[in-house]
């Protein structure tokens, strides 16, 4: 039986833990299945909204996310968004983020600000996997290793720069790149349920959680 993992990502209004505010939440809900004898990620469901803040988004952030101060007017606040987030992981999902401190910190404060039920989901950084299983790539950001990827034809996904820095384009992109750095390293059994944290601990995939202080 394979997991479920929840590849998510967030875009702020800047990097400041103590005073920059989350502005959107996307994330997506995937699967793996073995196609011409291939490990591949298999997409189950999306989710994505924008998060109104308390302040005004910086011109700088626009410029990164493309996300104005009309975009998020009439979004929910991040409390709401947040419940959302969580009944969207659901229980039994193993959450993944690119540079997972950020995102998580991020979301440990949102929900500390938030009192609500916290996902207890194992939170894995995908970046340190890719540092531990690809040291010789010449960077390991996100797009530029969707991009050798699928120079590689590793990946078939479309990378479009245009669309980069929003949340669920994010998130498909880290799908896609999770499951094909990992294909170098595990074995088909070593993708069950039963054995998929360990796999993922040999590789950097040491979980940390939202319900940490």
């Amino acid at each position: 039986m394979p997991p479920k993992f929840v590849a998510f990502d967030l875009e702020t209004t800047g990097l400041s833990f103590q005073k920059d505010e989350i502005i959107e939440i996307g994330a997506v809900k995937f699967t793996v299945e073995v196609k011409g004898g291939k490990v591949v990620p298999k997409l189950e469901k999306e989710f994505e909204t924008f998060v109104k803040p308390n302040q005004m988004i910086p011109a700088e952030a626009s410029n990164v996310n493309h996300i104005y101060d009309k975009d998020v007017q009439d979004a929910p606040a991040v409390g709401d968004a947040i419940k959302k987030f969580t009944a969207f992981c659901g229980q039994s999902s193993i959450l993944i983020a690119h540079n997972a401190n950020f995102d998580a910190t991020f979301m440990r404060n949102a929900y500390k600000a938030n009192p609500q039920m916290v996902p207890g989901n194992p939170v894995v950084d995908s970046l340190a996997i890719t540092k531990a299983i690809m040291p010789e790539a010449g960077s390991h950001k996100l797009g530029n290793l969707a991009g050798m990827f699928l120079k590689s034809g590793e990946i078939t996904m479309n990378i479009d720069s245009a669309k980069m820095h929003r949340a669920v384009y994010d998130c498909e992109m880290l799908m896609e790149v999770f499951v094909a750095v990992l294909r170098r390293r595990l074995k088909e059994k070593d993708w069950e349920m039963m054995n998929i944290m360990k796999s993922l601990e040999k590789y950097k995939g040491v979980p940390q959680f939202l319900t940490s202080k």
